[in-house]
């Protein structure tokens, strides 16, 4: 790679140990990579949940606090793997708990903020077309890249924090305009749609498109912010995908032709049945086997997401039998709190999670053997993770399934 002499000299160590650390991981990955250069960044967003780094993950992130390492960018950091307000109340252990806390501890040493968010385009962490950021968390990944127009690949853990002390990143992958190309089409025959079809849609040009970007076709023009999140996390899970273009949508593919003059790869249709068809793939647990929890999350709600959650439980309470959890951010509680939407849900028996999630907590300390989830991403990601079976169905039938009539 080619460096200028001030990042010769931070690989040098000029800067001190943390930043010629940084330095020595982008160059090595950029090298690898065939990048050329680095090229500055605007924001960087984190991980830092001990479910998926372990201990060697506490032992990178504490290493570069020690040797005074300081965010150059702002940068967010993605759900924790425990509940730091309520994790006795989820059965967390404590020796889990603390290891989570040391991760906590050099995060914001590093001077992190302390978002504990998979979707940080909704508050503090918001990037401008065409900025080059450093994003890790899959689904972020593909709604800054493809909704809002910035810049990123997948970074992977290790990278992230390096980019975000120095405050640039290899020019590679994503960031070339002949690398946002797409190659795949995916036409829409659907007369309508529901929430959990943009899940599913999300699902199905994940699975077909791998790591090749997709150009979608027949997303209605009023779709929501909400609906784009969901799609982009399930396409993210089912397959690799980190950017996708939708046609009168997205605003690369308003801009300019998303396939570049050139004709698709491969015009796949989806239909109504292949809906049907993936949300029964997605699922795998026995029909009409119990369920034992029902959670609702996946990305982080929005304050939109709760208030619709809200409405459809006017008259309704958590059955005895069953726990009925749900994931959001600390900001859209404390607002929905206000709001008036938390307490009745309390009430009825709902039992609200912050700052994680349940792909990267350790749910199967609770030994269920089969949860219900409307998010394609906690139902693909959870079985792996937890050793259950998953059912997946819409919001509704969730609500339906763990609560019952005043």
């Amino acid at each position: 790679m080619i460096l200028t002499d001030e990042e010769k000299g931070i690989l040098d160590g000029k800067n001190g140990e943390a930043d010629r650390l940084a330095m020595e991981l982008l160059v090595g990955v950029g090298e690898s990579f065939g990048a050329k250069k680095l090229i500055s960044i605007s924001s960087a967003h984190i991980l830092a949940h001990f479910g998926s780094l372990h201990q060697a993950g506490i032992d990178f992130l504490e290493k570069l606090a020690e040797n005074g390492g300081k965010c150059k960018v702002p940068t967010t950091v993605d759900p924790s793997s425990v509940d730091f307000e309520r994790w006795e109340k989820f059965k967390i252990p404590k020796d889990y708990m603390e290891k989570q806390k040391r991760l906590r501890t050099a995060v914001e040493q590093l001077g992190v903020i302390p978002s504990w968010s998979c979707t940080p385009y909704q508050a503090y962490n918001v990037p401008r077309f065409g900025q080059n950021i450093a994003w890790a968390e899959s689904s972020a990944v593909a709604y800054a890249n493809s909704v809002i127009g910035a810049r990123t690949n997948r970074t992977c853990f290790g990278l992230d924090i390096s980019a975000a002390i120095i405050g640039k990143i290899p020019e590679f992958g994503l960031y070339l305009d002949e690398n946002r190309i797409g190659s795949l089409l995916f036409e829409l025959k659907i007369d309508k749609f529901s929430d959990l079809d943009y899940h599913t849609i999300g699902a199905i040009v994940g699975k077909r498109s791998g790591a090749k970007i997709p150009v979608i076709k027949g997303i209605p023009k009023d779709v929501t912010n909400d609906q784009l999140k969901c799609l982009g996390s399930a396409a993210a899970s089912a397959g690799a995908v980190a950017l996708f273009h939708i046609l009168d949508v997205t605003p690369e593919a308003k801009l300019k032709d998303p396939f570049d003059g050139k004709k698709p790869e491969e015009v796949i249709t989806i239909t109504q049945k292949d809906l049907r068809d993936m949300e029964n793939m997605i699922s795998n647990a026995e029909p009409n086997s119990r369920v034992e929890m029902v959670t609702l999350g996946c990305p982080l709600l929005s304050v939109e997401e709760l208030k619709t959650i809200f409405d459809k439980m006017k008259g309704r309470k958590v059955k005895k039998d069953i726990y009925f959890w749900i994931y959001l951010t600390k900001e859209t509680y404390d607002l929905g709190k206000k709001l008036g939407l938390i307490t009745p849900l309390e009430k009825a028996g709902v039992w609200f999670s912050t700052q994680t999630c349940a792909t990267i907590s350790p749910v199967k300390i609770w030994g269920f053997s089969h949860i219900m989830t409307n998010s394609a991403k906690c139902a693909l990601v959870t079985p792996s993770e937890h050793n259950l079976k998953v059912s997946y169905r819409d919001t509704n039938e969730c609500i339906v399934t763990a609560t019952e009539p005043l």
